[in-house]
């Protein structure tokens, strides 16, 4: 169905309707909290609403929110916050903090930017899987039935938070949001998951215990291993389409040793797998017809569409592949052929939902979540809440940074993602975003300033000219003078064009008129190419977990690198230097 370019005022007005209802609900939820009560950014919105408990009305209720709420960012949590991890963490610290109860989860973010990780409460989520009359269904037959190709991460640490004689009350799960929204889906209850570790859960091609391995390397392996020892696969699902690529660049490393495992009904020897191992070990099931398949196809590597032949009745991946994802499109079209569609995940970040695709098969064009309220600020018009607009009040072609105010108990909270109008919905009137890019990702140079959707711009030339790209993140690159931006690029296989440098500066320049008046005045040169040795963003990705991370599930390579550390270790497995 066609999009809307504006909305009618029937439309307008049915949408002003719910949102003002949902976000009055949540006004209501979350104002005797610790936080709605003591937070000094809430303090103007306290005044305003000394009536609320008596039951002020809904009009009132939301334009004082609007009128007196200011825009908040993650400085205005964290002192409440780390409260949960206080040693030991009491029950009086933190119940009601931010929204009623004790969370079940914490989330925590992927620290993509370099700074500190992020992490917020997420309250009852528990309650309703546990009350749920849907559960998961479980399966045991032999897995070269299993459909589906379910490469998640779905692992949780746990907290105890105690009373004040220090006897534990509840249990918190820590977690990221990917493996949240995962486990909310199929009703996944942590405490239930000893019980399910040897179970195929749904149509899954590998059992349930493959969702706990924390070693990057591993866990793709593990997930090939069983998805190639099934034939049958219909649709492949992963939090992002560069997972897809990492594994089956995996599996095109390791072919040998993986057909050899489905020949033997064997589990390889891979770090990190020792928990789980006699879990995997129960399940597979010698094959030696589908290894002498495989070894007449060949390795993935070997022809494009590879998972074409594989896996016959593959119909869809589905992965977020907008905004830096998207790089990774052009490498799984390879791998994938002509029958297989990618599409879109959603949108979503740690501090809530987003949006669901508008039409999966557009990447990039997702429709607003009705569980959380979203606010647009005109990044043109400042940093005012004078420049929020509301859902019926956005524009067409008008580019806004999200602002959230959730369940969860965030008020008005910037999220730093800027996002674009592609149009309406003409059943409800709501605006369909696309991702744009983040604020405050950028190269900055003395005169004039890179941002990412520029610099992703550039690079989305180079697979043009028949180069597979893996991965690719920036820098800048001072190792002479003037400074330029620095790509550090993994390829797939060794094609490469001397020509590439200079069809990302033709895009640079189309794309910033600043860079052309820099290289005039010689105060910015052509932009540098180094290509990094086979496995280094999937190195690179290990490394974050190395480093604390356990966000196995939303593990990312930041578009700009925010250390200089990780600039030193790039430049360490460089192989060439276009």
């Amino acid at each position: 169905m066609d999009l809307l370019l504006s909305n009618s005022p029937s439309l307008s007005g049915q949408l002003r309707w719910r949102t003002n209802e949902l976000l009055c609900r949540m006004i209501r939820t979350n104002y005797n909290t610790q936080f709605a009560q003591t937070a000094r950014e809430l303090a103007e919105f306290r005044h305003a609403t000394p009536g609320l408990a008596d039951g002020m009305d809904d009009d009132i209720l939301s334009e004082s929110y609007r009128k007196t709420v200011p825009l908040t960012t993650y400085a205005s949590y964290a002192p409440f916050l780390a409260r949960f991890f206080e040693k030991p963490c009491k029950t009086s610290a933190v119940v009601d903090l931010l929204s009623h109860g004790i969370p079940d989860f914490i989330a925590g973010s992927s620290s993509t930017s370099g700074g500190l990780r992020k992490t917020f409460p997420k309250y009852n989520r528990l309650s309703k899987v546990r009350s749920s009359d849907v559960r998961t269904r479980t399966i045991s037959n032999a897995p070269r039935g299993r459909t589906r190709a379910y490469i998640w991460y779905l692992g949780c640490d746990q907290m105890s938070v105690e009373d004040e004689a220090n006897c534990p009350v509840t249990t918190i799960y820590l977690t990221c949001g990917t493996v949240l929204t995962r486990r909310m889906s199929l009703y996944l209850d942590p405490e239930k998951d000893g019980e399910k570790m040897a179970i195929f859960i749904l149509d899954h091609a590998a059992p349930y215990a493959t969702g706990f391995i924390r070693k990057w390397r591993s866990f793709l392996l593990i997930h090939a291993l069983f998805a190639v020892g099934s034939r049958s696969l219909e649709t492949m699902s992963m939090a992002f389409l560069s997972t897809f690529v990492d594994m089956i660049r995996h599996l095109d490393m390791e072919f040998d040793m993986v057909v050899d495992c489905i020949a033997n009904g064997t589990i390889p020897d891979l770090d990190g797998i020792a928990e789980v191992r006699h879990y995997l070990e129960v399940n597979i099931l010698a094959d030696p017809e589908r290894a002498a398949e495989l070894r007449r196809l060949g390795r993935p590597s070997s022809r494009p569409g590879w998972c074409g032949h594989v896996w016959p009745n593959l119909r869809s991946v589905a992965g977020v592949a907008s905004g830096s994802f998207a790089s990774s499109i052009p490498l799984a079209q390879w791998f994938l052929g002509p029958s297989t569609a990618i599409r879109a995940r959603g949108y979503g970040s740690t501090e809530g939902w987003i949006g669901s695709p508008y039409n999966p098969l557009e990447l990039n064009q997702f429709k607003p979540s009705n569980k959380i309220i979203i606010e647009f600020l005109d990044i043109s018009r400042g940093d005012s809440i004078t420049a929020l607009a509301q859902l019926w009040e956005v524009e067409l072609g008008i580019q806004y940074e999200l602002v959230l105010t959730t369940q969860d108990g965030l008020w008005r909270y910037r999220l730093g993602d800027v996002v674009e109008i592609s149009g309406f919905d003409p059943t409800d009137g709501v605006p369909i975003i696309q991702f744009v890019e983040r604020r405050n990702v950028t190269i900055r140079f003395p005169s004039f300033m890179v941002t990412e959707k520029e610099l992703r711009a550039a690079m989305s030339v180079v697979p043009t000219m028949l180069v597979n790209v893996v991965d690719w993140t920036a820098t800048i690159d001072d190792r002479r003078l003037p400074a330029t931006i620095g790509f550090f690029v993994e390829l797939a296989g060794d094609q490469v064009s001397d020509l590439a440098p200079e069809r990302v500066l033709d895009e640079l320049i189309r794309s910033n008129k600043n860079i052309a008046w820099a290289l005039a005045r010689e105060v910015f040169r052509k932009p540098t190419i180094r290509l990094v040795r086979s496995g280094t963003f999937s190195d690179f990705r290990q490394l974050k977990l190395d480093e604390g991370s356990n966000n196995l599930g939303q593990v990312k390579v930041p578009v700009v690198l925010p250390k200089a550390a990780y600039v030193t270790w790039f430049s360490n497995r460089v192989v060439q230097e276009m």
